[in-house]
């Protein structure tokens, strides 16, 4: 599907998106990808199906990093849950942590990286 180079995410082929994502396209045309939604979900209210649909989508991701190797992808994902919940003014529900519990097993090192990445676009919030 695609090829990684160091920090940037490559996708030639929408259609083998996991489902929590969602694309926008220009004027409707396929070829012109105007945004991507990395996170497009919404919880259902229940705890316990929430965490089973986030690990689901994890499952999701996971077979979609193998498939394209694009570890990179994982952290597109991360850096999406965290706008959503920052932009909703809300706290982590079950579909994050089903979704980060499974991430962590299989690429611990992302959430770091993640973190890493936003520091230092923002050095002047460490002082």
């Amino acid at each position: 599907m695609a090829t990684e180079t160091a920090d940037m995410l490559i996708i030639d082929r929408l259609h083998e998106l996991p489902t929590f994502c969602a694309f926008a396209c220009q004027d409707d045309n396929p070829s012109v990808v105007t945004w991507i939604d990395f996170w497009a979900v919404e919880p259902c209210g229940s705890g316990e199906a929430d965490y089973l649909q986030g690990q689901r989508y994890a499952d999701e991701a996971i077979w979609h990093v193998r498939a394209t190797g694009q570890q990179v992808f994982i952290e597109c994902v991360l850096v999406f849950i965290a706008i959503k919940l920052r932009e909703n003014d809300r706290r982590a529900g079950g579909l994050e942590y089903g979704f980060v519990d499974r991430i962590a097993r299989h690429f611990p090192g992302a959430i770091d990286n993640v973190l890493g990445r936003s520091l230092r676009c923002c050095p002047k919030a460490l002082n």
